[in-house]
């Protein structure tokens, strides 16, 4: 490492702990160290995943920031992350410090939703991400070139003690028993037992908790896939009456919007169907497209075929209105076309737009049995991950909105 430079540190975060990272991306340089996350130093177009990777091989130092939140996520970017940093350690000295494992709540240590490699670290608690007494001991060491101690075991805020002489060491010194929270004794003085019986409660859901980082690690495992497995049914439940909870003011202006929409024959549609769309979803902006997790990409159907366009035209407007209800806030509109037949282009205009899945559908050049194609793709690898064709006789725009709806899968990011 250069001593001429401030030591660089990599903060990683799952997003609910956005506002705790910038927080402390906020008080590290005052610390004495250079710090680099997403939203500092990624600028619009880069190769984001490219980046994120080569800011990992380079950075002296590499930051998890650990809470409720990455423990109550079972998939995220942020792992993804946490594995690169592990993996370059499989280059390094067993005794070079480079994993700084930052936790921002009481999250414990044991049994923690983390790389093996992270539990042989010291954790360092800063709650909130607010720098305190531990954040600037480390970061002291960390400037100043000391050696930062990687003791086993249990976290602390404190620096770790070196066992003296012909005493027992923390790893030698034979486990403490679990300890409980006290139960909560009622207050004769005090008015009603609402307030005894929450904290009642309290101590109940914290005993539980305790209780449960005792198991063995297998049977936790056990009750993590067994909810799991039990959110996905609910949601795939919850997915088949999506358009059930769209009221029905939201649904008759849809259908106005959709009669109206004329996307094929004048472009001048496309942005003012953003438009009105948002007004339904109260979204902020008039045309919410940058980086959507989903970009729904207009219909198109061969010139001429006025029958054809007006079926793309209608099944498009619901469509794009129906997901974008029920996906408030995460649905992106492109405000041109892009070939649908082949997937390249459509990917693509996903890819510059920070999309994960893309929404096209076009009509196809069978003048004998026109059909409206719609695809859904995965941006990241052009995969398909469902389509259909309709045929243009007969066809019923909000059933296949309907129908449509139902195979986008969960627009939540990290």
């Amino acid at each position: 490492m250069n001593s001429n430079r401030a030591p660089t540190v990599f903060l990683s975060y799952a997003s609910g702990d956005r506002e705790a990272a910038r927080v402390l991306k906020d008080a590290l340089p005052g610390l004495g160290l250079e710090v680099w996350y997403d939203e500092s130093d990624l600028g619009g177009g880069e190769a984001w995943d490219q980046k994120i990777r080569r800011q990992i091989r380079e950075c002296d130092y590499f930051m998890p920031l650990i809470s409720a939140q990455t423990e109550a996520r079972h998939e995220g970017y942020f792992r993804r992350e946490w594995r690169l940093a592990v993996e370059r350690t499989l280059d390094m000295a067993d005794d070079h410090a480079f994993l700084l494992p930052v936790v921002l709540d009481d999250t414990s240590q044991t049994g923690a939703r983390v790389p093996e490699k992270f539990l042989s670290i010291q954790w360092v608690r800063v709650p909130g991400g607010q720098s305190n007494a531990a954040l600037q001991a480390l970061c002291r060491r960390l400037v100043s070139g000391e050696p930062v101690e990687e003791p086993r075991g249990p976290s602390s805020s404190r620096a770790p003690v070196q066992a003296s002489r012909g005493k027992t060491s923390d790893a030698d010194a034979p486990p403490q028993p679990v300890k409980y929270p006290a139960f909560p004794t009622e207050d004769p003085n005090a008015k009603g037992k609402g307030r005894y019986w929450f904290h009642v409660a309290g101590w109940a859901l914290r005993s539980a908790w305790i209780f449960f980082n005792q198991l063995p690690r297998w049977v936790r495992g056990f009750v993590y896939v067994w909810l799991c497995i039990a959110l996905m049914s609910k949601g795939c439940s919850s997915s088949d009456h999506r358009s059930s909870r769209m009221s029905q003011r939201d649904s008759e202006e849809l259908h106005a919007i959709s009669d109206k929409y004329h996307g094929n024959f004048d472009k001048k549609d496309i942005s003012k169907l953003a438009a009105q769309i948002a007004r339904i979803t109260s979204d902020d902006a008039e045309t919410p497209s940058a980086h959507s997790p989903l970009l729904a990409i207009p219909f198109t159907a061969a010139a001429g075929n006025a029958e054809a366009a007006k079926v793309a035209d209608s099944a498009f407007a619901l469509v794009y209105g129906k997901i974008a209800i029920a996906h408030r806030g995460r649905v992106g509109l492109s405000q041109e076309s892009a070939a649908c037949d082949e997937s390249t282009p459509a990917v693509e205009r996903g890819r510059s737009n920070h999309s994960t899945y893309v929404l096209c559908g076009a009509v196809g050049a069978d003048a004998a049995a026109p059909a409206l194609t719609v695809k859904l793709l995965k941006v990241s690898d052009a995969a398909l991950v469902w389509s259909k064709s309709y045929p243009v006789a007969g066809a019923d725009p909000n059933k296949i909105a309907e129908e449509v709806n139902t195979h986008v899968p969960s627009l939540d990011e990290d």
